[in-house]
């Protein structure tokens, strides 16, 4: 279990559980789902990208998982195509953009809610649209007591906009950050605030044209964090 997933399994209840994981890639956390949960809970991978769908097929069909499914398309906030830009990722898999660049492709994309609209916890990692997600989904998912998001920082798209947006729907919302004096151990939970914004958060990487590239994962929960 890596710290992602150590990070999750210790503060979502994943046992008996509608879970959605947006932007599946591989199946990856999906199969972490699958396999902490027992089988007790329905897992639906979202997927946009053929190869990586037939990758998950293939780990269904592995685990003989009944209640694990996949959904060819993207998320958004309505039914239609987006456009995507497709990449092949270094540790295989590949990864999919919105917007442009290279390898630009429209994908069939439909609204999360309508996807699961059942769902008590959301996985969301789709590299900058996950506000898309975030606009149709987070006031109709009712019964989605677990967010774990990984925000991205987009023009247009405030931080403190996407926290707000959480807490005004009872959500306490958590940073993973790392302890101080063990930089390489566990992720920690780190509560924000609703005035957060990308200047307090240190930079991911930088772009080939020099630009700062900074996300942030969080989770939002209808209950306190344990770590």
């Amino acid at each position: 279990m890596d710290k992602q997933e150590q990070w999750y399994a210790d503060n979502i209840p994943l046992r008996d559980q509608v879970i959605a994981d947006v932007g599946a890639n591989v199946g990856r956390l999906s199969q972490f789902f699958w396999d902490a949960s027992g089988g007790t809970s329905r897992v639906v991978s979202i997927e946009p990208v053929i190869d990586n769908v037939l990758t998950i097929r293939e780990r269904i069909k592995s685990a003989n998982a009944e209640r694990w499914t996949v959904e060819h398309c993207a998320a958004s906030s309505k039914s239609g195509t987006v456009n995507m830009a497709v990449s092949r990722q270094n540790g295989g898999g590949w990864n999919s953009v919105v917007s442009g660049g290279k390898g630009v492709q429209k994908v069939r994309c439909r609204p999360l809610s309508a996807l699961v609209p059942d769902a008590t916890v959301v996985k969301v990692d789709i590299e900058g649209h996950e506000y898309d997600v975030l606009d149709e989904a987070l006031p109709k998912l009712s019964n989605a007591h677990s967010w774990a998001v990984e925000l991205h920082m987009v023009p247009g798209r405030p931080l403190q906009h996407a926290l707000g947006a959480f807490m005004a729907h009872g959500y306490r919302v958590y940073a993973a950050s790392a302890d101080s004096n063990d930089a390489d151990g566990k992720w920690m939970s780190q509560e924000v605030s609703a005035t957060l914004d990308w200047s307090a958060v240190p930079v991911t990487s930088v772009r080939p044209d020099g630009s700062a590239f900074k996300m942030l994962h969080i989770l939002a929960l209808k209950h306190p964090a344990k770590t």
